[in-house]
């Protein structure tokens, strides 16, 4: 729900003498998170949450200032969502969304907070309920050969752009499995962010940040071959004769810039064509199979934090224990069963204890 589908009194969505609305707040908020370069994704989200909590607690509470909010209305709108039908169906709100609801709510709280507009602060006392960790699975590497062996175009393309098609399809699945990059990281880049010399991707990160991403010669070859055979063909369809280091990298059958909702398409097409079952057929889950392979090989959590573009090593430590080969090849050999009487263990020695 937009901004504007809100149907709330006019009263309602100002500032009256000294006292803020929580539509003014909200506006307000938005506006200082656009200040800041917050995504696109993140004002839309933000702004949807927060609409509809401000129309809850309207309706549950006859709330109308900012100033009235209380950490009571915080842990209602979770008890609210808990119970909530989901809009898809088939149950309840999952997890997952009502923590997205209420990190949404708990930001906009806390600006609340630092501005001042709430004199007390609601949010220490609010916490979020506890999320069940479900075990994800990723791909296998026959699964993998599977999806690339699934990227050529359908043959209602003349021959030229089914190869272009199929080049293009390649590129992409191969960029984002070897080198983890999202969704819209991909769809966004430019030919100017691709150095073939170094073999490295300038990728425009969460939070409005640059950074440079590698990518192995094995991944490099398919987007190489698609940018210096194929991608040309597709560009003079849309209209583009000249490269420019500002164009983007991967375009439609058309010959335009391919949007995010494009990569998801050609993944849904790749879950059709190659069977897989029992796992999400994704951008992301290529994304996911990266870190893991790449963990389980040895890399440096460290290094694959970096790769990923995570600000701290706690998501990426999601992905260290995902695949459950690597898991029972580490038990088996460190199993304390293993240990026998004279062995030579480190790491336990004695403290500054004398009895139990």
């Amino acid at each position: 729900m937009s901004e504007s589908e809100t149907d709330l009194p006019a009263s309602y969505q100002s500032e009256m003498g000294d006292r803020t609305t929580i539509q003014a707040a909200i506006r307000h908020h938005l506006e200082a998170l656009e200040v800041d370069n917050a995504s696109k994704y993140t004002l839309m989200q933000r702004r949807e949450h927060l609409n509809w909590f401000a129309e809850w607690v309207l309706s549950a509470h006859g709330i109308t200032f900012a100033d009235e909010l209380r950490v009571v209305h915080l842990r209602g709108w979770i008890a609210h969502l808990q119970k909530k039908p989901s809009l898809h169906g088939g149950g309840k709100l999952s997890d997952a969304s009502i923590q997205s609801y209420g990190r949404s709510l708990a930001a906009f709280c806390h600006w609340l907070e630092k501005e001042e507009i709430i004199e007390k602060p609601i949010t220490t006392h609010f916490r979020l309920p506890r999320m069940e960790k479900k075990f994800v699975p990723t791909f296998t590497p026959d699964e993998v050969e599977r999806l690339l062996a699934a990227c050529e175009a359908d043959s209602k393309y003349n021959p030229h752009m089914r190869k272009a098609m199929t080049a293009r399809n390649r590129a992409m699945v191969s960029v984002l499995i070897d080198t983890g990059i999202r969704r819209s990281e991909l769809a966004g880049l430019r030919l100017g962010d691709i150095d073939r010399d170094l073999r490295v991707l300038l990728v425009h990160r969460k939070g409005n940040k640059w950074q440079q991403v590698p990518i192995s010669q094995e991944g490099f070859k398919p987007l190489h071959d698609y940018l210096t055979k194929h991608r040309p063909y597709l560009a003079k369809i849309g209209g583009l004769v000249t490269a420019k280091r500002g164009d983007s990298v991967f375009l439609s059958e058309h010959g335009k810039p391919l949007t995010p909702a494009g990569v998801s398409h050609l993944f849904e097409t790749l879950q059709e064509r190659t069977g897989i079952e029992g796992k999400r057929v994704s951008p992301h889950n290529c994304r996911r199979y990266m870190a893991t392979m790449q963990l389980a090989s040895g890399r440096s959590p460290l290094d694959v934090q970096r790769q990923m573009g995570h600000s701290t090593l706690v998501m990426t430590n999601h992905y260290a224990s995902l695949s459950v080969e690597h898991l029972k090849r580490s038990h088996d050999a460190h199993s304390p069963l293993r240990v026998r009487p004279g062995d030579k263990i480190t790491g336990v020695g004695t403290g500054y204890w004398e009895e139990e």
